[in-house]
């Protein structure tokens, strides 16, 4: 091997990612702490891919004839997601092995789920000992799931459910 080919192995690309998430979902905001706390060894780029907007109700959808709240999902995040919802990690590769294109996504390798995201971006981020978010010591990984599952039905669980409420003064 040449030196320069072992200088390339030992410089390490960092993955990319179109992230598609919404701001609104606890479920998400896991995978975005986890992204954010690898920031120096993973890339991504926040795709707002699910939300609600109020329409008006021109085509009488309620039979009331008032507005009334849509729930939309980007065609990305339907293409790349059997059950579409967030978040959900699209990796970025060069099409042609060539440096100086765009990245383009790999929808075919898509990453979903909030858990299995956050196991997958500990992954590729290549950390090791304590910079992990899930400990390699299978012990306290499994205590560690004990309580992420806990934290999942006692909080987020929730905390969903009072942020998607349709009037402002059931959010509080």
């Amino acid at each position: 091997m040449t030196s320069t080919a072992a200088a390339s192995l030992l410089v390490r690309q960092k993955p990319k990612f179109r992230y598609l998430s919404a701001w609104f979902c606890p479920f998400a905001h896991r995978a975005t702490l986890a992204l954010e706390h690898h920031a120096d060894k993973v890339d991504y780029e926040w795709v707002e891919a699910l939300g609600w907007e109020q329409r008006k109700d021109d085509k009488n959808v309620t039979g009331t004839g008032q507005e009334w709240w849509y729930h939309w999902k980007a065609d990305e995040l339907k293409r790349s997601n059997p059950s579409a919802l967030v978040p959900t990690l699209i990796p970025l590769v060069q099409a042609d092995n060539n440096d100086k294109t765009e990245p383009v996504a790999d929808e075919s390798k898509a990453v979903y789920e909030s858990l299995v995201t956050i196991d997958f971006i500990d992954a590729v981020s290549g950390a090791t000992g304590t910079d992990r978010l899930v400990s390699d010591d299978p012990y306290e990984a499994a205590r560690s799931r004990v309580w992420t599952e806990k934290v999942n039905r006692e909080c987020c669980s929730p905390y969903y459910g009072v942020l998607v409420r349709k009037e402002e003064s059931e959010r509080y």
